[in-house]
């Protein structure tokens, strides 16, 4: 659809059709162009290939009352499924038993003293406090992103062994992109005022 109508109007007001009135109206359709496709589910992630595709910013858990500026994070590649968080925290962490693995399912949804039981109780110590604003990160790469299919035996599941050093790297990426996407529309607005 993004697609169709982006060639409707670039028909409609091209330089060559629409003399120079439609200069100005063709540059703002590309950009427009350019963040839609970006934007759009189809093409999600097509600007970073593997870890990232589908990332919307938004964590797997909920919050009971208001968010806080800390938050729990399971990682998900260290948990061996023993169970001790769910037994002592039942209404914050939850078994995924297809994984064989912990997660929070509602941040704080135990007391604070259950809560602390819970992470003290994880024998392999994968349960870790962080920032508010890493977790939407973090859950989402934790969680298994499918491989980008290439011949027979492509495809599959994957997630980072290193899910602190990989959601670091990945923020990173979305800074640049966000840079790159804010130069890009400093380049048109200034072109545009000439």
């Amino acid at each position: 659809e993004i697609k169709e109508a982006y060639r409707k109007l670039q028909k409609r007001h091209h330089p060559d059709i629409a003399g120079y009135k439609g200069h100005d109206y063709t540059l703002l359709l590309n950009e427009a162009y350019k963040v839609l496709m970006r934007n759009s589910p189809r093409n999600a992630g097509a600007s970073g290939r593997g870890f990232g595709r589908g990332f919307t910013g938004n964590g797997y858990s909920c919050w009971n009352g208001p968010v806080r500026s800390h938050a729990l994070f399971v990682d998900e590649n260290k948990c061996i499924g023993c169970r001790e968080c769910v037994h002592h925290a039942g209404e914050t962490f939850a078994m995924d038993d297809v994984l064989g693995s912990a997660h929070v399912e509602v941040q704080f949804g135990d007391q604070e003293q259950k809560i602390q039981v819970a992470v003290e109780s994880c024998p392999v110590n994968c349960i870790h406090w962080v920032m508010s604003e890493e977790l939407a990160v973090l859950e989402f790469l934790a969680r298994p992103q499918q491989k980008e299919a290439h011949g027979v035996f492509g495809g599959g599941w994957e997630r980072p062994r290193d899910v602190f050093a990989a959601a670091n790297n990945f923020t990173k990426r979305l800074q640049r992109e966000e840079q790159q996407d804010m130069a890009r529309q400093q380049r048109y607005n200034n072109g545009k005022k000439k």
